[in-house]
C-alpha cells in the first residue's frame, strides 16, 4: 500500500513539472518555442519516424536550451537568488551535459550515423527540456525524488504521445509525400524499361536493319566491272 501511495506522490510531483511555468512566466520565452517545435515536428514530420535533417534541427534546440539553462543559472547566482553550493554545481553539470547532448546530435547527424535518429527524435528532446527547465528557473528544487519521477514516468509520457500519434489523422503533407514517392518509383521503373528497349549502338531504327559496319564484302566484288572469275 505504501508503494502505491509513493507512486501517486511521484506522479503528482511529475505532473507539477508541467504546470510549474505558471509560477514564473519568464520560462515561456524558452518553453513556447519548444512546445511549438514539438507539436509541428511530432505530427507533421516525425509521425512515421525522424530523419537526419530533423534530428540535426532538434539537436540545435537542445544546444540552445543548454545555453539558456547556463545563462539563467549564472544570472540567478549573480542576483543572489541562489547560493554558491553543491546544488549550483549539480545544475551546472546538467546544463553542460545538455549542451553536449545537443552538440553530439548535430555532429552525429552530419556524419550520417544511424544512432542520430534514436537520440535526436523531437519527443525525447522535448521531454528533457520540459522536465528540467523549471528546475533551472528556480521554480522546482532539484532533488533525487525529482530525478526519479522524471525517469519513472518517461514511458508514460512516451505512451501518451504515441496514442495521440495514432489517434490524430495523418496530415495532408504525408499523403502528398506518399503520392510523390509512388510517382517517383513509377517514373523510375518506366525510365529503366525505356532504356532496356533502346537499340544497341550501330543498329538502325528499322526492322531488320543491319549494324552500321555491315557484313564483310568479299575482295572479288571490290575490283569493279572489269573483274574476272
Amino acid at each position: 500500500m505504501a508503494f502505491f501511495e509513493y507512486m501517486l506522490h511521484l506522479l503528482g510531483t511529475w505532473g507539477n513539472l508541467f504546470i510549474s511555468p505558471l509560477e514564473n512566466p519568464e520560462m515561456f520565452w524558452i518553453l513556447i518555442p519548444i512546445y511549438l517545435n514539438w507539436i509541428f515536428t511530432e505530427f507533421y514530420q516525425e509521425k512515421k519516424g525522424t530523419s537526419l535533417g530533423n534530428a540535426i534541427s532538434n539537436g540545435v534546440i537542445v544546444l540552445w536550451v543548454g545555453i539558456d539553462w547556463s545563462r539563467t543559472l549564472v544570472g540567478l547566482l549573480s542576483d543572489g537568488k541562489i547560493p554558491f553550493d553543491g546544488i549550483f554545481f549539480a545544475k551546472l553539470i546538467i546544463a553542460i551535459l545538455m549542451f553536449a547532448y545537443g552538440l553530439f546530435i548535430i555532429v552525429s547527424g552530419i556524419k550520417a550515423k544511424k544512432v542520430t535518429k534514436l537520440i535526436g527524435r523531437v519527443r525525447e528532446v522535448t521531454y528533457v527540456s520540459l522536465m528540467f527547465t523549471p528546475i533551472f528557473y528556480g521554480v522546482v528544487d532539484l532533488s533525487w525524488e525529482i530525478i526519479l519521477a522524471i525517469l519513472v514516468f518517461f514511458p508514460l509520457f512516451y505512451f501518451i504521445v504515441e496514442v495521440l500519434d495514432w489517434i490524430v489523422p495523418n496530415p495532408k503533407t504525408y499523403d502528398e509525400e506518399e503520392r510523390e514517392e509512388k510517382e517517383g518509383k513509377l517514373f523510375g521503373k518506366k525510365k529503366k524499361g525505356e532504356e532496356m528497349m533502346l537499340p544497341e549502338e550501330g543498329v538502325g531504327a528499322g526492322l531488320g536493319a543491319f549494324p552500321e559496319t555491315g557484313p564483310a564484302i568479299p575482295e572479288a566484288f571490290k575490283k569493279g566491272p572489269g573483274m574476272r572469275f
